[in-house]
């Protein structure tokens, strides 16, 4: 999977409201907090969206670098200070960058 499919795979994920969260990875259909990756998870924060996706805890830096630009800085702490829409825009402009630059 190339890096432009990998970002637009977990805005898609948290493309909905009610599947973004904040100040944990990922969260059960109850609220309770769960593993990114589990099969419980209904939504996700931007970097457990990510995890989701690759089916990985850790992320490919190129992934990580591409969304920290437009979130001038770490991707946790830009997702539970920020709302669902500047979310998305950061995804949207990751998304341009990684269209233009070659990445994996």
């Amino acid at each position: 999977m190339k890096t432009v499919e990998i970002l637009k795979a977990a805005r898609a994920k948290i493309e909905k409201p009610e599947n973004w969260t904040q100040d944990f990875y990922a969260r059960s259909a109850s609220g309770k907090r769960v593993v990114a990756r589990s099969p419980k998870a209904v939504c996700w924060c931007s970097y457990g969206a990510l995890q989701s996706v690759m089916k990985a805890k850790l992320l490919p830096i190129e992934i990580v670098l591409l969304l920290e630009r437009p979130m001038h800085g770490c991707i946790a702490d830009f997702n539970d200070t920020h709302t669902h829409t500047e979310v998305l825009a950061a995804f949207d402009a990751a998304i341009e960058l990684a269209a233009k630059e070659p990445t994996p």
